[in-house]
C-alpha cells in the first residue's frame, strides 16, 4: 500500500461497510429465507440451508437475506461461510439480477 502510495482507510468497527464488500463480490451466492432455517438461491432456486458450523447457525436469530461463499452438497446443499446481507446492497452490486420493489399501502 506505502509502495503504490494508496491511502490506508479503515472501517474502524463499522461491520456493514465490510459486509457490503462481501455482497459485492458473492451477490450471486445470494439467497433469501424460505421458511425456518431453509433458504432459496435467488439466481438459481436452489433450496440451501445454513451449515451447522455456520456462526448464524447458533444465533438464535436468521437474517431474511445472506451471501455464502460456497455450498457443500450431501443430503442437503449446505450454505459454507456466511454473512447477512441487506437486499438492497444486492441491488446496488449487482443490478443486472436484482432490483428493490417499493411497498405501497
Amino acid at each position: 500500500m506505502k509502495q503504490l502510495k494508496i491511502e490506508e482507510n479503515s472501517s474502524g468497527t463499522d461491520w456493514d461497510m465490510v459486509r457490503k464488500a462481501i455482497c459485492s463480490g458473492y451477490f450471486h451466492n445470494a439467497a433469501k429465507m424460505k421458511g425456518i432455517g431453509e433458504y432459496v438461491n435467488l439466481r438459481s432456486g436452489i433450496p440451501c440451508v445454513l451449515h451447522p458450523s455456520s456462526a448464524i447457525y447458533g444465533l438464535g436469530f436468521t437474517p431474511d437475506y445472506v451471501v455464502y461463499h460456497e455450498l457443500i452438497m450431501t443430503s442437503k446443499e449446505y450454505m459454507h461461510y456466511v454473512t447477512a446481507a441487506d437486499p438492497r446492497w444486492l441491488a446496488e452490486t449487482g443490478p443486472m439480477f436484482f432490483s428493490v420493489k417499493r411497498a405501497y399501502g
